[in-house]
């Protein structure tokens, strides 16, 4: 017997579902549509932990929760983090920093806001 497979989402760690995707000749047109699709496993990968951690909220918890799990539990302090780290983000322009610090705190604002989007249940689809 012989099964054959589909799978519900990419298998391959760059987000496709094959390592065997392209040919030489499309090689450099290829590589922008593969970084989107990496970005956007990641984009889905951070969205699936924070899920992850709201269903988590239910259940008992021994100790001090986890840092995403205490943003879900208070929206004063969701919103407030998101409002810090924006004003982070733009104080790098204001200021002249350099593109690592701009990186880093957009890293921080997309965080935030993903936690917000999946306090609201919006998916990252949703969005796009």
């Amino acid at each position: 017997m012989i099964y054959l497979g589909k799978p519900d989402g990419p298998t391959w760690h760059t987000g496709l579902e094959t390592c065997y995707y392209t040919s030489v000749f499309d090689l450099k047109e290829h590589q922008q549509v593969e970084g989107n699709k990496l970005a956007l496993s990641t984009l889905y990968s951070l969205e699936s932990t924070i899920s992850q951690r709201k269903a988590e909220l239910a259940a008992e918890q021994n100790g001090k929760p986890l840092w995403t799990k205490r943003l879900l539990l208070d929206n004063k302090l969701l919103c407030s983090k998101i409002r810090e780290e924006a004003d982070e983000l733009c104080r790098t322009l204001e200021e002249i920093e350099d593109k690592s610090r701009t990186a880093s705190e957009m890293a921080d604002v997309l965080y935030h806001a993903m936690v917000l989007l999946a306090n609201k249940d919006v998916k990252i689809e949703d969005v796009m």
